[in-house]
This record gives C-alpha cells, sequence and structure tokens, in this order.
C-alpha cells in the first residue's frame, strides 16, 4: 500500500472570517425579529421579518462554507491526488497530471472567481495563458496550480513549498495503480435532488407556502390589538397577549422548513434513505398550512 501525504489548506484566518460573518447573521436576523415584534404597522412588519429571514437564509451557506474549509484535504498518493473539500471531491489519477507549480511563478497573475472571500476561493475564472481555471482555495498567498489532462486545479496547502516537491518526487516515482477520475460538486448534487419532481415540488411549494404565512401573519396583526395563542389544559383560552407575538408563528414556520431541508439533504445522498427526505420535504409543505390555519382560528 502506497504512503499518503495529507496537506491541510489555510484555513485559520478564513475559519475566523466565517464564525464571525455567521455571527452577525444570526445577530442581525435575531435583531430584526425583535424589531418585527416592536412593530405594530403591516408594511413595517414585513419588511423587518422578511430582512430577517434573509440573514438567517444565508447563515446556513456561511456555515457550509466553514464546515467546509475545516475539513477540507488534499492527499498526494503515488495512485493520484484526492481533494476534499465539503460536498466537492476531485479524484485525479497520477498519470493524468502534467506539472504542479506554485501559483507566483505566472507572468500573468491569476484572477480570482467571483464573490470570493478569505477561506473560500471556489469557483472558475479565465486566464489569459492557462484558459479556464478552478480554484479550490482559501488563500491567495499560498495558491499552487495543478494540470491535468483535461483540466486545471488551483490549490492552496498550508506549505505549498513542501507540496510542490512532494508532488514532484510522487510524480518521479510514478503510479501502478491509478486511481479512477472522479469528480462531485455541490452544484450536481443540487442539480439531481431538482430532477427528482417530488422533490423538487415539495421544496418549491413549502418555501412558497412559508412566504405566504409571513405575509399573511403581518398582513392581519394590525387587524386585532390582542389574541390568545392556544387554551389551557382545561380547554380554556389563554390570557390574551398583543397580536404582534403572531410573528412566532412564520419564525417557526422559517426554521422547521431550513431544518427540513438540512436533514432531507442529508439523508437525499444514499439513494436507500430517500424515502426519509420525501417525508420531511412534504412536512415542510403541512407545517406552514397548519400554522396558518391555527393563525386563522386565533385572528378570525
Amino acid at each position: 500500500m502506497s504512503e499518503s501525504f495529507v496537506f491541510r489548506p489555510v484555513w485559520k484566518n478564513g475559519l475566523v472570517l466565517h464564525c464571525i460573518l455567521a455571527g452577525l447573521l444570526a445577530g442581525g436576523g435575531g435583531f430584526l425579529i425583535w424589531l418585527a415584534f416592536q412593530q405594530s404597522i403591516g408594511g413595517l412588519v414585513i419588511l423587518c421579518l422578511f430582512g430577517a429571514l434573509l440573514f438567517l437564509a444565508l447563515l446556513p451557506f456561511i456555515i457550509y462554507r466553514a464546515y467546509g474549509l475545516f475539513h477540507a484535504s488534499y492527499v498526494i498518493e503515488r495512485e493520484g491526488l484526492s481533494v476534499r473539500w465539503g460536498l466537492r471531491r476531485e479524484d485525479v489519477p497520477l498519470t493524468e497530471i502534467e506539472w504542479v507549480r506554485p501559483a507566483g511563478e505566472l507572468v500573468v497573475p491569476l484572477k480570482l472567481p467571483s464573490f470570493s472571500m478569505p477561506g473560500a476561493y471556489l469557483g472558475e475564472s479565465r486566464h489569459s495563458d492557462l484558459g479556464r481555471v478552478e480554484f479550490i482555495a482559501s488563500d491567495p498567498n499560498s495558491m499552487v496550480i495543478v494540470e491535468t489532462s483535461n483540466q486545471i486545479l488551483v490549490l492552496s496547502p498550508e506549505d505549498p513549498e513542501d507540496f510542490v516537491r512532494t508532488f514532484q518526487r510522487t510524480l518521479e516515482m510514478g503510479s501502478i495503480t491509478p486511481i479512477s477520475a472522479f469528480s462531485s460538486q455541490p452544484a450536481e448534487f443540487v442539480q439531481n435532488v431538482f430532477s427528482h419532481r417530488l422533490a423538487r415540488i415539495s421544496l418549491i411549494t413549502g418555501l412558497l407556502l412559508t412566504l405566504a404565512l409571513a405575509v399573511v401573519t403581518s398582513l392581519l396583526i394590525p387587524y386585532k390589538q390582542i389574541v390568545s395563542m392556544g387554551v389551557t389544559a382545561r380547554g380554556l383560552p389563554m390570557e390574551p397577549v398583543p397580536s404582534n407575538r403572531l410573528l412566532i408563528l412564520p419564525i417557526l414556520g422559517s426554521l422547521s422548513l431550513v431544518l427540513d431541508i438540512i436533514v432531507g439533504l442529508y439523508f437525499f445522498r444514499k439513494e436507500e434513505q430517500r424515502t426519509v427526505s420525501y417525508f420531511l420535504w412534504i412536512a415542510g409543505m403541512v407545517t406552514p398550512l397548519l400554522l396558518m390555519v391555527a393563525l386563522l382560528v386565533m385572528v378570525l
């Protein structure tokens, strides 16, 4: 069995930045939710609520990027190069790798992909000499270019010089049993999910119903000053509270939808577990409907 050399990308500064962003998004969403509870006018409530939903919708994206960076690795073996970054996976046989060199040796600097940030230089750009290049990197100062027979990858190991030396030694030794070429990207996974009719309908419908719940709640709040939000164990109405407390319903609906989507995507990876995903995503449609019925019962 051949020896493996595991290199981590530069991750500390990027991870700190992503944690700060996650904290700001969570804090901003929480502040807007609190602000929505202080309003009594429908338009302001809707604005605050949708702002909170936008902040909280971006939160899983930032958390995923932080998770991908923390668990990312570049593995060099005599069989080939393996790159892991979140749901992204690239296996390149050694026989397909033509050369490896630091990005700093280029006469024309690399153009970073759009929407890049420290810890997440992911995506594609074009170079005047190399053509299309794909970034799976975290730091522009430690980037290394790996050219294969059908693509050019840009990586960022913590020790780029050692990475290049190790690669050169491995290339010189050659490969007896190259690994099979394999590529998996998050975009392909999402496309695969939406290619299934039931998944596509349930996800889109759940999102639309949750948005409708937020709009209806915001519009109904001004029509009633106080509401009773349930019954006691004896079946008697609970003590009335200000009607803006009804905002808890779309917030619960949104959190439930996000949780259903994330857990459903986890189970969807394996075909034998996809039934669980469908049940969760159908629950994402039913939950806002039930909350909307509860809203109408309390207000009307």
